[in-house]
């Protein structure tokens, strides 16, 4: 994959791809947020934050993604990328199947490529105002757009905490790509293909990242 850092070009593959789920801070709204998914259908967690080992073949930077069938959304997430040892920051969608999510949280996830941002920033030029940065997302379903999440970093666990319980929990490996959780949504509901955009603003710098990405659905054979 090729990534922007700065004015330099990275061409990097990865060999690992870890989504963390239920990473909020406040775990309050955490476990309100596991009995709404449960109110769903959706399988409450083993344990809090939960990891999903993924194929990091998922990884996908263009703009557009292949689903079978209307019933995936995005979801933005801040990216840590181990790149021959430093770590830098991108941001990603978390694309999932909300119908597999009701059997399998992890299946619904590997049915479904990660989008990542071309652009990347170094985790240490934000780990002093990490809590600052904000993140945002819009979905866009037939010509209407809709602002979808919107929050600050601060919300979850610190990045090198949680890169502390990925290790205890025996995720971590060299060339990894951890997803670091998402935001609440604004909407009342999950809104499924159309184009999915999400943005990382730091406002101390005055950058931001940005995603942009469109789901094209594939002709279901099963229900042709």
């Amino acid at each position: 994959m090729e990534f922007q850092y700065e004015r330099a070009l990275i061409n990097w593959a990865p060999q690992r791809l870890v989504i963390a789920g239920y990473t909020n801070k406040d775990q309050e709204s955490v476990r309100h947020h596991i009995e709404e998914l449960k109110e769903l259908g959706i399988p409450a967690p083993r344990q809090v934050p939960m990891m999903y080992d993924l194929d990091p073949e998922l990884l996908n930077n263009t703009d557009v993604i292949s689903v079978v069938g209307n019933d995936s959304s995005g979801e933005a997430e801040v990216v840590l990328l181990d790149i021959d040892g430093t770590w830098y920051i991108g941001l990603g969608s978390d694309h999932t199947d909300r119908v597999l999510e009701a059997v399998s949280i992890q299946k619904s996830k590997q049915v479904c490529a990660k989008m990542i941002s071309k652009q990347l920033w170094s985790f240490e030029s934000i780990a002093e105002h990490w809590d600052e940065i904000e993140m945002n997302s819009w979905v866009q379903v037939n010509g209407k757009e809709l602002h979808y999440q919107s929050g600050v970093l601060s919300a979850f666990l610190n990045p090198m905490e949680l890169l502390e319980i990925v290790k205890q929990r025996g995720y971590d490996s060299p060339g990894i790509a951890l997803f670091c959780g998402t935001l609440p949504l604004k909407t009342d509901k999950f809104y499924f293909g159309g184009i999915f955009k999400a943005e990382l603003h730091d406002k101390i710098n005055n950058r931001k990242i940005t995603i942009n990405y469109e789901t094209k659905i594939l002709k279901d054979s099963e229900v042709d």
